[in-house]
């Protein structure tokens, strides 16, 4: 499961751990969100004995940097220009990174002997590199670079944020981050992520537990 301590991955590694033996794997980035992710997602995890059916693997992380890519001025990595809440979703797309990711997943999958991988992409993610085709083409071409079988799955490709929050309306969604530049563990309140992550919770009816430094 390539966790990343956001709502839409908590949720997925709680629906998956009542089937399978979950193994979460965090990415670091070198992202300007990824301190408090990582806190939050450890403090998750340290939940699970309420709600797996199966053992929950202890979280793994790799390093992959990708500052030389973006650049050190994009406002993933700098923190500065970081989308408002009133910026369209597009304008959180990180070029490539489920390409990365599902490629770091997938040597780290052949490596450990585990024949599949999660990501929690949802309905609506206008972006190639989210498409069911696409994680279908990345597994193939992984499996004949590995020589073993890996499938790249996305369970929750025909549920909304607010179809997730629902299925996880009893988990710990405040040990969670959907947010671009947090204030030590807490929420900005002004990104887009925010501001979608707000939209969620209400269009879920469910009562929103984030902690926001900033309330409009």
């Amino acid at each position: 499961m390539l966790a990343s301590g956001g709502l839409d991955s908590a949720v997925l590694i709680a629906t998956l751990a009542r089937r399978y033996r979950v193994h979460p794997l965090y990415v670091r980035c070198g992202l300007v969100w990824e301190r408090a992710e990582q806190i939050l997602l450890r403090r998750f995890l340290a939940t699970a004995r309420r709600w797996r059916r199966y053992p929950v693997a202890p979280m793994a992380r790799i390093d992959l940097p990708i500052g030389l890519l973006y650049g050190g001025d994009h406002w993933s990595v700098s923190g500065r220009g970081v989308p408002g809440r009133r910026a369209g979703v597009a304008s959180n797309y990180l070029p490539g990174r489920n390409l990365l990711l599902g490629s770091v997943g997938a040597v780290y999958s052949a490596q450990h002997g585990i024949p599949s991988i999660a990501m929690a992409l949802l309905a609506g993610n206008p972006f190639r590199d989210a498409s069911p085709a696409f994680l279908r083409s990345l597994g193939r071409v992984a499996s004949d670079a590995l020589g073993r079988r890996i499938t790249i799955r996305a369970p929750f490709r025909r549920l909304t944020k607010a179809a997730v929050i629902r299925r996880g309306r009893d988990l710990r969604l405040d040990l969670t981050l959907s947010c671009a530049r947090p204030r030590g563990l807490r929420h900005c309140g002004r990104c887009t992520k925010c501001a979608e992550r707000r939209r969620g919770f209400i269009r879920a009816g469910v009562v929103d537990p984030t902690a926001y430094a900033a309330t409009q």
